[in-house]
């Protein structure tokens, strides 16, 4: 029996992940919004992936302007997290008001207080199924110059941050 889409939503709700703003940009026009979905695929030469859903205005600002920030965020940034997830329902466009933001080489906005913000150029962009897998080429690494703080992580359906183990 194949698997459901609840199966399935259940399932990836125990999978945590770290908590990103996806950013990307079209000349002057910015988008952006809240991913886990975001991993490292190679070191040399330096690249990641991030999924993002077709349906979105981010996705076009990617395709057309072919820019992609990612921004790792820490515990003090719950409340970024959740106006680029939607929940205040802004459109993609407009949800650049909080938070300070850098224009990075490639064009992509850059959270200026982020753990750190990967600027990328689109190498390609995969279809598949309701989602895009964008591979992005780093250009350029920006680590925040505050002391590092307690990632921002989503699990379950609830915010979260990491502790050492001892």
């Amino acid at each position: 029996m194949p698997v459901s889409a609840e199966e399935f939503r259940n399932g990836m709700r125990r999978l945590g992940g770290a908590v990103n703003i996806v950013t990307a940009a079209d000349g002057d026009v910015w988008a952006g919004l809240t991913a886990t979905a975001v991993t490292s695929l190679s070191a040399e030469p330096p690249r990641l992936l991030a999924c993002i859903n077709r349906q979105g205005v981010t996705y076009d600002i990617v395709s057309k302007g072919r820019t992609l920030g990612v921004n790792v965020l820490g515990r003090q940034h719950q409340a970024l997290a959740m106006r680029f997830a939607g929940l205040n329902g802004e459109p993609e466009t407009e949800r650049f008001n909080d938070g300070e933001w850098l224009t990075s080489v490639s064009g992509a906005p850059l959270l200026e207080s982020a753990l750190v913000s990967f600027d990328c150029s689109v190498e390609s962009i995969l279809d598949a199924g309701s989602h895009a897998i964008v591979i992005g080429n780093i250009e350029t690494i920006r680590s925040s110059d505050t002391e590092l703080t307690d990632p921002l992580c989503y699990i379950d359906g609830n915010w979260a941050t990491l502790t050492p183990i001892p």
